[in-house]
């Protein structure tokens, strides 16, 4: 008898429940077998990039994410600010979670109180029909600050003792949890959950700084990219 085809339903089902975002993370994918059937879903990419950092695949998130690095793709920042937590690279997910908090708040990122989002970019920042808060405030509770907080509380949590992180383990995976339920379930209102054949239509154009930033991690003064 053959398998049932992947859908995004059933991979959310097996990957949320286990999935263990507040430790370091193995160099490879948690299941390398559903790399593939996440991808074969040709799901929105912000969509399909969360379900391979649910599956610790960063490299597969990453080359998504890194198409969708400016307003209005608010939910592949934000999922690149969760990919550099994951990474333990705190200061880049700080870094992120600043530029979605402008771009949700109708600036262009790191210009807040200087330049805003043309009206065009800031339609699209919002969510979908019937959804009225900002992508943060939608994810997570206190909005951007509550966001901060969680990567405050991930670093500090892999800093603890083994017997402390026994005690926390438990309460920071439900809030991760909770963090990604949201996020999907906000893609779905917005994009869908059927496929999207061209998904060079999500792919945004990278902003000055962000090239800037990106030709440094390749070839410049700050070294080879790190998964």
């Amino acid at each position: 008898m053959s398998r049932p085809l992947p859908t995004l339903s059933s991979l959310i089902n097996r990957l949320l429940p286990t999935t263990q975002l507040s430790r370091p993370l193995p160099p490879r994918a948690a299941h390398p077998s559903l790399t593939p059937q996440i991808s074969s879903l040709q799901l929105h990419p912000s969509l399909e990039a969360a379900l391979h950092i649910l599956n610790a695949d960063l490299p597969s998130a990453h080359f998504l994410v890194r198409h969708m690095q400016a307003p209005p793709a608010v939910e592949g920042m934000l999922l690149h600010a969760i990919l550099h937590r994951c990474e333990g690279d705190f200061a880049n997910a700080r870094a992120w979670a600043g530029d979605v908090r402008d771009a949700c708040e109708g600036w262009i990122p790191k210009h807040r109180g200087e330049k805003k989002l043309g009206d065009e970019t800031v339609k699209k920042v919002r969510g979908g029909e019937g959804v009225e808060q900002s992508l943060m405030d939608f994810v997570y509770e206190g909005g951007a600050d509550g966001f901060s907080k969680l990567i405050d509380d991930v670093e500090k949590f892999r800093n603890m003792s083994i017997k402390r992180k026994e005690r926390e383990e438990e309460a920071i995976q439900k809030r991760i949890k909770k963090e990604f339920d949201c996020i999907l379930e906000w893609c779905v209102k917005k994009f869908g959950d059927h496929s999207w054949l061209d998904a060079t239509s999500a792919f945004v154009k990278d902003s000055e700084e962000i090239r800037k930033i990106s030709n440094n991690m390749v070839s410049g003064q700050d070294g080879w990219r790190r998964f």
